[in-house]
């Protein structure tokens, strides 16, 4: 008997054995109890005794979760019914639980007989002896773990990232094995990285002179270089390329690196290694970054990789010119001023209250004897703090290192960072919010080759690259390393030095740099802090509408919940309406709401100039010389298509869109937003700018750009003389939202406590569907109720050629579905809206056949029927009627109804008829 495809699958991917030991543990309940809904403790005792008799046995398993526990003799039934979680999710498409059992699902049971049982439990069982049998040591070699990664990188971007054997091997084992030659000693740190978070497309291992750089961001070291399409790996001499290029621009950053490159090719020998631009590692051509950066390099071809003999051979080589380099700049270099740490981790917590309260306190600067005054609530420490005073400097001291205020005259006030800082604080003072450390952690990156930082950062930054190297360690051996890397030793006695290294630790364990578990730190490599979302869409709307409020603006009730569910349904969205009525301001707030500002470059105002005639003036174009000027949009979009940003969501707000005709500069973007489709998890499009059109220069930043699905494009426009009609091209493709019906008796209400903003993730935004078959199975009867309401609509349209097509229907329906889903509003209201801003927009005209359509629309928006005939003469009693007569909170479908009145009384009175200028 052979296993259905859904059981012969399980363990394709095996980052760690316990998916297999789980399917057994299970099998093994089930065998002895008969039970189909089994004791999840059960199940979790057998998966906990396999591996503690496995390890008893002297059997080679998976180590116990770093940080959780040293042994699985010290592991908790507690603690593995919370490991069980990850393997239970890895396995759902066949396993559900309830909060104490645990079962295959009923339509595995349906064949699983206890033959399929058996031959689930061989397949299990197989797997887990091929996985453990990988985990027995091995005599290294440099050859085949070289080949592995160049054999195996491509698939395994396509596999979890976490974990991964591939990153393993470049992460740990290579540089281990680097360490262990005798030419590469304590004076180097070793490195590699296969990305941050997400697969790279260029994995690396680094080799770096601690006197030179600790960071390949700038400076010199040796690095191996994996090409894109793994057809070959080049051991360079290098240099760091973002730093030059960031302080310096590209052009001017590229001849700093050029120039670098002729200096130490005259003074190096480089014998038997090539000294030429011919590197190439990405798909789209010859990288220029590594061109003008690399010093001298091998290159070893896929397939053809030497002998260990041969490569330890070359790495020697090489590191012999990189030593003479390294020894003959040290000589030149005078040694900085050390560093001191002086700040415990009570300063950053006691910085709470000193931010709070100028947070609270927004009118200005803050004198040094008011915040004393109020001791108790800025230190939170009662009213017996000896010498409040000094405390407070001291501890502000700290904080204006970390550019969270700053200190001028004894008044203190919160700087930029230090605003985002306190808008992001969480409920417990003695915790920093995970926005918190983010704001930190970014600070300090950016510093990180800042030689104006300040003490704090330098040395802050110093420890992060020690724990970095040093991976697991204690107390007594992280001392070892920092007190000299501060030049201290002499100047401070072995208690003032331990205490320094406990402070520090402690810092780093609470910016999420370590972990630490007993007497054990554990650095925690290529941490991404990410928000978690823990609020439902309602609750998450209804924020937003509050943080509007507390910014003294007020919006029409549902215009919230209706903007969402327009970005949410397609990432174009227009806002229409008189001058002055908040349009660009809904946009902005929106987004502030979401955490996406200016300042983090997440939202983005692009005014349109009436001169704009194609794509170049928002896309780029190609200067005389044959280099790319990108434009504002195409920025925007190389930022958000960065994988450390791509669960971020970005707004582009394009300012009065129709001063120039959007066809002509927009069309191409609306194009290719047409093409989005599925793949891995993201939707992709087709690139807005091919790789073929632009120099080797340009093609690695620029080449394929696509339109990522973490951006959000709005525009807002003005309709009347000065401004252009949009085609139904652009119609079709967007939700037109109104700002037509101002109340100007609207007043600010009374103060209100000011709401922070809570960053979201993309997927609170970004869609769901993209073909109504992907939402199809699961919501038949709404897409069938709503298509039966759009055919009648559509027939009465087709009179005057303005009928929809599929692309509107679908728009129409996962707009209903995500408002059903999220119950945002009443199924009338939201329908009322699709009409309003997807059909509606499409009329216009000064014929008896539009006024006809006009009447027919009414009609249907009203829900009752009208003497049409008697009506195409004269509507007048109707419309002025209605509309004094209050019949519009009558009608089925109120706000069309009213937008179709006014249609109706501009045609009747002006002889013509438009959406845009009722």
């Amino acid at each position: 008997m052979t296993l259905p495809v859904e059981l012969a699958s399980l363990f394709k991917v095996r980052q760690k054995s316990y998916k297999m030991v789980l399917i057994l543990s299970i099998i093994d309940e089930y065998n002895e109890t008969k039970l189909q809904f089994l004791p999840l403790n059960a199940v979790a005792e057998r998966f906990l005794s396999y591996y503690r008799t496995s390890t008893d046995e002297g059997e080679v398993v998976d180590s116990p979760p770093q940080g959780v526990a040293e042994s699985w003799n010290d592991f908790t039934l507690a603690q593995v019914n919370s490991l069980l979680k990850t393997p239970i999710e890895a396995l759902s498409s066949i396993l559900e639980t309830t909060s104490d059992t645990i079962t295959f699902k009923s339509d595995i049971w349906s064949y699983l007989d206890d033959e399929l049982l058996q031959e689930l439990k061989n397949y299990a069982q197989s797997e887990l002896i091929q996985y453990n049998n990988q985990l027995r040591p091995v005599s290294f070699s440099l050859q085949d773990s070289i080949n592995y990664v160049m054999s195996n990188y491509i698939e395994s971007k396509t596999q979890t990232f976490a974990s991964h054997p591939v990153g393993k091997l470049v992460r740990n084992s290579i540089p281990d094995f680097f360490k262990s030659l005798s030419f590469i000693g304590g004076d180097y740190k070793v490195q590699g990285s296969i990305g941050q978070g997400n697969w790279a497309n260029i994995p690396w291992i680094a080799i770096l002179d601690k006197r030179l750089t600790n960071t390949t961001q700038h400076g010199e070291y040796v690095v191996y270089l994996f090409a894109e399409d793994m057809s070959a790996v080049y051991l360079t001499l290098n240099q760091g390329v973002t730093v030059p290029l960031r302080d310096h621009g590209k052009r001017e950053g590229y001849r700093y690196l050029e120039q670098k490159v002729q200096e130490m090719r005259q003074l190096l020998p480089l014998n038997d290694l090539q000294r030429d631009e011919n590197i190439q590692l990405t798909s789209t051509g010859i990288g220029r970054d590594y061109q003008v950066s690399t010093v001298a390099y091998i290159r070893y071809d896929r397939n053809h990789i030497p002998s260990d003999g041969q490569l330890i051979s070359d790495l020697n080589n090489v590191m012999d010119n990189y030593k003479v380099y390294a020894d003959h700049t040290a000589q030149q270099v005078q040694h900085p001023t050390p560093v001191v740490f002086k700040y415990t981790m009570a300063h950053l917590y006691l910085g709470q209250g000193i931010i709070c309260y100028l947070g609270a306190h927004r009118a200005g600067n803050v004198s040094i004897e008011e915040l004393v005054s109020n001791q108790g609530s800025v230190l939170f420490s009662g009213d017996d703090v000896k010498n409040p005073k000094e405390r407070i400097q001291h501890v502000g001291r700290a904080l204006q290192e970390l550019d969270l205020l700053t200190i001028e005259a004894g008044e203190y006030s919160l700087t930029i960072r230090g605003k985002d800082y306190y808008q992001v604080k969480g409920e417990s003072i003695w915790q920093l919010s995970q926005e918190q450390v983010r704001i930190v952690r970014q600070f300090l990156f950016d510093s990180i080759d800042n030689e104006y930082a300040t003490n704090l950062v330098k040395v802050m930054n110093l420890a992060i690259s020690l724990v970095e190297e040093l991976v697991t360690f204690n107390l007594n051996r992280f001392n070892d390393v920092f007190i000299p890397a501060m030049n201290m030793e002499e100047e401070w006695g072995s208690v003032t030095q331990e205490n320094r290294s406990r402070f520090m630790l402690n810092w780093l364990e609470e910016l999420g740099y370590v972990s630490k578990s007993r007497d054990q730190y554990s650095y925690i490599a290529e941490v991404e802090v990410e928000p978690v979302d823990t609020l439902t869409v309602v609750e998450r709307v209804n924020h937003i509408k509050s943080y509007i409020e507390s910014r003294g603006f007020h919006f029409p009730d549902d215009l919230i919940e209706n903007f969402y569910l327009s970005l949410k349904t397609k990432p174009f969205v227009i806002l229409a309406g008189v001058s002055g009525t908040g349009k660009t301001k809904l946009v902005k707030l929106f987004a502030e709401a979401l955490g996406a500002t200016s300042l983090n470059h997440q939202f983005n105002l692009i005014p349109v100039r009436p001169d704009w005639s194609d794509p170049s003036d928002l896309l780029g174009y190609k200067d005389l010389t044959g280099a790319f000027r990108p434009g504002r949009l195409s920025e925007v979009l190389v930022e958000a298509s960065k994988e450390s940003n791509r669960n971020k969501p970005y707004f582009v707000c394009l300012d009065e869109m129709n001063l120039a005709r959007v066809e002509h500069y927009f069309s191409d973007l609306l194009s290719v937003i047409e093409t989005q489709e599925w793949r891995n998890e993201r939707i992709v499009t087709v690139p807005l700018i091919h790789s073929d059109s632009l120099n080797t220069e340009d093609q690695p930043i620029y080449g394929g750009l696509a339109f990522p699905d973490n951006v959000y494009l709005i525009g807002t426009v003005n309709m009347d003389e000065t401004t252009h009609p949009f085609s139904k091209k652009v119609l079709d493709r967007a939700n037109t939202i109104e700002f037509n019906y101002i109340n100007l008796e609207q007043f600010p209400g009374g103060l209100t406590n000011e709401t922070a903003t809570v960053r979201t993730t993309n997927p609170f935004l970004r869609s769901e569907y993209l073909q109504l078959i992907d939402a199809y199975d699961r919501n038949q009867e709404l897409v069938q109720k709503v298509t039966a309401k759009l055919v009648k609509v559509n027939d009465i349209l087709e009179q005057i050629h303005s009928h929809v097509g599929f692309r509107i229907r679908d728009a129409v329906c996962f707009y209903m579905i995500y408002n059903e889903q999220f119950e945002l509003m009443s199924e009338e209201k939201a329908f009322d809206l699709q009409l309003l801003q997807k059909l509606l927009p499409r009329v216009q005209g000064s014929s008896s056949s539009v006024k006809r359509v006009l009447l027919q629309l009414l009609q249907e928006a009203i829900g009752k029927s009208l003497p049409i005939n008697d009506l195409m003469d004269d509507a007048s009693e109707l419309y002025s009627k209605w509309k004094s007569s209050g019949q519009e909170a009558e009608a089925k479908y109120p706000l069309s109804a009213r937008k179709l009145a006014f249609m109706l009384r501009r045609l009747e009175e002006d002889g013509f008829t438009s959406y845009w200028l009722s």
